[in-house]
């Protein structure tokens, strides 16, 4: 079966109001599990009760918890309920009773639906007899509300972006809701990133506690990180929360670079306003060790926050790179990365300059691929007939080295 046919099985197959379904095809189940984010209030931008819990610190600042626009986007952070009461879904062999290993998949910024990850985690659990755990990032996939995918709203929130500023570029109704919260707060990058953080350890708790039925409670636990789910993971590696990813293995692919080497303006992604805002930003927090912004100032203190505050080495390449390469140095073996020569949002170059360094003196693995067919960063593994062998080939071959180096 080629990659087109699985796609369309995996996809019509997939529905999270069921408990779980079989693919009899594919011999593989989905299961769904819900899960609910217990640090919303304490974390997310626009509370009244900003706490941490490790310090038992009150924070007083006024953040923008909406957008200030006026628009179906302008809501409170911690408001909304689809992100805080959420399913994420589990792909495993059919017929395991217990799988003794898991690998946690993170998606790409601004994704909607998991219907491109399916066939990844199906060639995953395949070829490594793993578990595959799609878990949502923060505000991304069910985690969001509806009207956030709603063309005709979406279409009147980007077009007032358009109107606002002339030199807004890249504006569409698919990254109107990200834009407009990214321009209003660009800190959200690492607040709705911590609260996903906080959500994966306490999925590996239930899952070492005997909570999750399908994985055993000894199962090593990997990480299959997809451009920003790369990022993520790769400071969950550094980080190492309670010890939980001692001996995991990440595998990257397109991405592995840090936040100022990606290129993220696009209809799909992100609006030139919005990608400008968060870029000044964060070069702005840096070079001022933080000082405009005391809670995230306090989470990017290495000695407060030893594990979250490595987030700060991986938003500029020329900030903290010494601490940086030093710790992927101790992880090289550890982690391994694809990229693709010709994209443009994660350019393969800069994954190698993160990666390996700049003297090139970190033994991280990064395979540059250039498939024989036309793909881009957004779209690795097209949907068209044309190219179906080809695209095939890269799909398995991709999935191969991945499932090698995480199996």
């Amino acid at each position: 079966m080629l990659y087109h046919d699985i796609y369309t099985l995996l996809k019509q197959s997939f529905s999270q109001k069921q408990d779980n379904s079989f693919v009899p095809e594919l011999d593989i189940t989905m299961s769904h599990y819900s899960f609910t984010s217990a640090d919303a209030k304490q974390m997310l931008p626009g509370s009244d009760s900003l706490f941490c819990s490790k310090h038992d610190h009150a924070f007083d600042d006024v953040e923008p918890g909406g957008t200030g626009e006026n628009t179906i986007v302008d809501v409170t952070d911690h408001e909304i309920n689809e992100n805080n009461s959420f399913k994420y879904t589990i792909v495993r062999k059919a017929g395991q009773e217990r799988a003794n290993g898991a690998i946690i998949l993170l998606h790409g910024l601004n994704e909607k639906t998991w219907d491109k990850y399916l066939p990844w985690a199906y060639k995953l659990t395949q070829d490594t007899g793993k578990a595959v755990i799609l878990f949502p990032i923060a505000f991304h996939m069910d985690r969001a509300p509806e009207v956030w995918s709603d063309r005709k709203l979406m279409f009147a929130v980007a077009e007032e972006r358009e109107k606002r500023s002339r030199d807004n570029t890249q504006c569409s109704y698919v990254n109107a809701a990200i834009s407009s919260r990214m321009d209003a707060n660009p800190q959200r990058l690492f607040w709705s990133g911590m609260q996903t953080y906080s959500d994966i350890i306490r999925l590996a708790d239930d899952i070492k506690a005997n909570k999750v039925s399908e994985i055993s409670s000894d199962a090593s636990i990997d990480l299959f990180g997809y451009s920003i789910g790369s990022f993520l993971a790769l400071i969950m590696m550094m980080g190492n929360p309670k010890n939980i990813f001692d001996n995991s293995r990440l595998f990257c692919f397109c991405g592995g670079m840090t936040i100022d080497r990606m290129f993220p303006v696009s209809r799909y992604i992100m609006d030139a306003h919005a990608a400008v805002t968060m870029q000044k930003s964060f070069a702005q927090f840096l070079s001022s060790n933080f000082a405009t912004d005391g809670r995230l100032g306090h989470y990017q203190d290495t000695e407060l926050h030893p594990e979250e505050s490595w987030f700060k080495t991986m938003v500029r390449y020329n900030h903290f790179q010494k601490e940086r390469e030093k710790r992927f140095g101790e992880l090289a073996t550890r982690i391994k990365a694809v990229v693709l020569e010709k994209d443009e949002v994660a350019p393969p170059a800069e994954a190698l300059n993160t990666l390996q360094g700049g003297y090139r003196n970190i033994k991280v693995d990064v395979d540059i691929q250039d498939f024989n067919h036309p793909y881009t960063h957004m779209v690795p593994f097209p949907l068209t007939q044309k190219f179906k062998e080809e695209i095939n080939a890269s799909f398995e071959d991709t999935m191969k080295k991945a499932a090698a180096f995480l199996g």
